[in-house]
């Protein structure tokens, strides 16, 4: 059968596309000067462009005029990659521990430019946690985001990380001696960094290639979640989480 599709098409259309497929590609955030550049367009005209695609939210410009990937075509990704669906793998897992620890348990990816949550199992607390599916979230204010900023390859997050840290004025030096931590302990967590009185814990989840693929996090209040070194949190979250990757390596 012949899957090439014939007749007219819409240029304006396979244009944009084109547009978001290189900035994808570079998997950095860029201005529109290297946007022009890379897919020879003037920037009078690509500026229509991307406009348009961060309206829609198939793209997102941050405070220095950055363009990245938006949530929109995050979710859309997600939403395609079938063969792979992490989330479908995982839900039994976060679903079994939302209800051993009635605490909120979220599964989060990389999108390409930060943590990206995709499915959450709500505790019958109903506490504010300030996490949405499809939402960026932080790199250094999150246990997903330190998660994969000390397992992900430093290219891959440099940019990122180096902006988030500028913005929250971290220490680079404490901060990268804190990856260097999680990485030993194999789980990050994070007290009162984006809601007073709300802590959390996380633990990366691995592919066959021993690539971090998703992290897993525990999100409770202040006194009630035990953040102990040696707690029943943290040791089932580990376990979990181990198993989770197994589950994965033989899926792939």
């Amino acid at each position: 059968m012949d899957t090439v599709m014939s007749g007219h098409g819409i240029q304006s259309l396979e244009l944009g596309i084109n547009i978001l497929i290189k900035i994808a590609e570079e998997d950095k955030p860029l201005s529109i000067t290297e946007i022009s550049d890379l897919c020879g367009i003037s920037k009078s005209k690509l500026h229509r462009y991307l406009t348009s695609l961060c309206r829609t939210g198939f793209l997102q410009r941050d405070s220095s005029l950055q363009y990245s990937i938006g949530s929109t075509l995050i979710r859309i990704g997600n939403n395609a990659v079938k063969s792979f669906d992490i989330k479908d793998i995982a839900r039994p897992t976060l679903i079994k521990l939302r209800d051993l620890f009635n605490e909120t348990v979220f599964l989060s990816i990389w999108g390409g430019n930060g943590p990206y949550p995709i499915e959450i199992e709500e505790s019958r607390r109903q506490i504010n946690i300030g996490i949405q599916v499809g939402n960026k979230t932080s790199i250094v204010l999150t246990t997903s985001g330190r998660l994969f900023a000390a397992f992900l390859p430093e290219e891959v997050t440099k940019d990122f990380l180096q902006k988030d840290i500028l913005e929250h004025r971290f220490n680079p030096e404490e901060f990268r001696n804190e990856l260097s931590d999680i990485r030993k302990k194999g789980y990050s967590v994070t007290e009162e960094s984006l809601i007073p009185g709300i802590v959390a814990v996380g633990c990366p989840v691995f592919s066959r290639d021993n690539h971090i693929v998703a992290t897993i996090s525990i999100v409770g209040i202040k006194g009630v979640l035990d953040l102990s070194s040696d707690s029943q949190v943290i040791h089932l979250l580990k376990k979990e989480c181990t198993e989770l990757t197994q589950s994965l390596r033989s899926e792939l």
